[in-house]
Parts: C-alpha cells; structure tokens; sequence
C-alpha cells in the first residue's frame, strides 16, 4: 500500500530488500553496529522462522526510512529473548526493527516516524496483532514514544557495555596493571585470524561456554551465525584465538565501519590463574590492541560480564524492549482524532 503525505515522501509497504535504493546517509541509524545493516537484515529473509516486510519511505533522494517488520512462523517462539510478555502468544506479536543479535536499528528519522509506525500498526492490525519493539536503544525509543504519544510500555532488557580508546582514568590504570601484571606470569599468547581461518576448535569452544551459561547452542549453531556474518557485505569476521599454559580460549569479533565488536567468547572453566588471565587478555587487552592498531574509534564488548567490565572503563548503554498493546495499536492506526485540537 503507497500514501503520500506530501508531495516528496512516498510510504510503502515492500516484502524485501531486493530492488530497493540504498538508504541515504540521514536515515542510517549506526546505533545498533553491524546488526543494523541492511546486509545483515536481508539475511533475516531467508530464515524460515520469521515472516519479515519492512515499511519505507521514498523520495528523490532515494531511502529515507526503513522499518523492519518481522512476526514468527508460529505460536513458538523462535527465541525467546524475543518474547515480549509471557502472556502474549508470538501469533499475536508484530516486532518493529529486528530479530537476531539482542540490538536493533530503526531506519526512521524523528520527522518520518509517526506516518511510518502508523502503518506498521494498521499490518499489525489488519493481522490481529500488537506492536512489538526489542531491544532498542535510548535514541530509537524516543523517536517511538514520540511517534505513538508515549504509549509503549518499556523495560530494560540489557546493558550494553561500550570502550573508548583515549587514556582511561586512574582508578582503571590500576586494574590494567594488575591485569598486565597477571597476564605477563602467565605468559599468554594470541593471534588474530578471519573467520575463515579460525582453528577448527573454536566453534566447539563457543557452544560450550554457552551452554554452560545456561543457553542453547551447538557447534553447527555456531559457524551457521558467524558464517551468515561473513557473508554480509562491509563486515569482517575475526577471531581471537589465546593460550596460556593448557588453557585455550576464543573470542569472536566484528569489524565494521571503523569499530570493533565483541561477540562471543570460548573459554573451559579452570581454577587456574593462568585461566583468569586469558579470560582478561581476551575481553579487554587484546581487543584493545588491535583496536589501536587498526586505528577504530570505539570498542563494543556485549552485554554480558558487566562488573569486570564495568573495572575496566566501560559505559554502558541501556537496550529497552516494548509493547503497544492491542488497543493503542488500533488507536496508533486509526491516526490522531480529526476533532483534537491538542
């Protein structure tokens, strides 16, 4: 369906990427790094758990906004993570940005947004369904409260930790230290290398250290992810790849636009201080090095292990997830009332 408010933007509802113009730089959100590319969102569409359309605006200039809409395939599920209430059905859920990586980009300046969330909820309401919003972070939530007259009810989902590269604080200097310190006795080594050059180990590394915290994973699981990550264009796939003594350890990465993502880490569990220090050489150290290096502005580290993180310099940005129910939904597609004045 196509409507014009004006005479410049077209709003459309399109079923894929393919054919669509490039986004033009205004309507880029960078926010959620790499997960908010559109080379990772096209490869959302071939993932038989998700039924995904996307909401866009057109002008001469070319893409103007893109909104993602994805609902799942069935009453389960496809990841939990995902699942707004435990009241609400997934048959029932239209999500608004996206469904992989616990970070989602809204492709949506302030000014497009209350026409573009308005036909994102007349599909949800011509599906019976209510709008979902995971995983934003704090700029799209304001751009969405704006657009739906504060009606999303949100919660924190999860905090991301974020590294700058300037010269940390005093009281950060001297956790480094003990950490150098720590690392030097244990004579860890590591190397960078592709993806596709990882040791065959690491896959094996990662499904284990989730599944030993308490998430479902399987080595195939692993290199499906990292290889879907490879393929998406502008984004390098790096590993860390550490030892100290008998200890072997993992770290993947993202490279993308100047910046440096920490994604996953692959580490047995061992009492051994030399184990420690690899776990500190890989999440901080490393990553850090080959940051300067490679001359990147910034560093993202994950949502995960906050304290010694949190040690080490880190800010940490909120990631909030929401829900309009069914009725603001409706109210939200009806558009504002001919007869409000306010």
């Amino acid at each position: 369906m196509d409507r014009w408010p004006d005479r410049r933007v077209r709003f459309r509802t399109a079923t894929t990427l393919s054919g669509l113009p490039r986004l033009t730089p205004a309507a880029f959100d960078l926010d959620a790094g790499a997960a908010g590319a559109p080379a990772r969102l096209l490869g959302v569409e071939s993932d038989g758990r998700w039924r995904c359309s996307y909401v866009t605006a057109e002008s001469a200039d070319g893409l103007d906004a893109l909104v993602p809409l994805y609902r799942p395939a069935g009453r389960v599920w496809p990841d939990r993570a995902y699942a707004p209430d435990p009241g609400i059905t997934a048959d029932r859920c239209l999500l608004v940005g996206g469904v992989y990586d616990r970070r989602t980009a809204l492709h949506l300046p302030a000014a497009l947004a209350p026409e573009a969330l308005r036909e994102a909820a007349r599909i949800a309401v011509e599906e019976d369904r209510c709008l979902v919003f995971p995983f934003l972070y704090a700029r799209a939530r304001r751009t969405v409260d704006a657009a739906t007259g504060g009606r999303v009810r949100w919660t924190v989902l999860a905090h991301e930790a974020r590294f700058t590269l300037g010269e940390p604080a005093s009281r950060v200097r001297g956790v480094l230290r003990r950490d150098r310190r720590l690392i030097e006795r244990a004579a860890t080594t590591a190397s960078v290398v592709p993806w596709r050059d990882a040791d065959p180990a690491t896959a094996r590394l990662v499904a284990d250290h989730n599944l030993r915290m308490g998430e479902f994973d399987d080595p195939e699981f692993v290199r499906l992810r990292y290889d879907q990550w490879a393929a998406c264009a502008g984004v390098e796939v790096i590993v860390f790849d550490g030892r100290a003594g008998p200890h072997h350890g993992v770290l993947t990465a993202l490279v993308w636009r100047g910046g440096l993502e920490l994604h996953e880490i692959g580490l047995p569990p061992s009492g051994d201080p030399a184990r420690l220090a690899l776990y500190l050489d890989l999440i901080y150290h490393r990553p850090h090095a080959y940051a300067r290096a490679h001359r990147l502005t910034a560093v993202r580290a994950g949502t995960a292990a906050r304290t010694p993180k949190a040690s080490r310099g880190a800010a940490f940005e909120p990631l909030y997830g929401g829900v309009l129910d069914a009725e603001d939904t409706r109210r939200l597609a009806r558009g504002p009332d001919p007869r409000s004045t306010g």
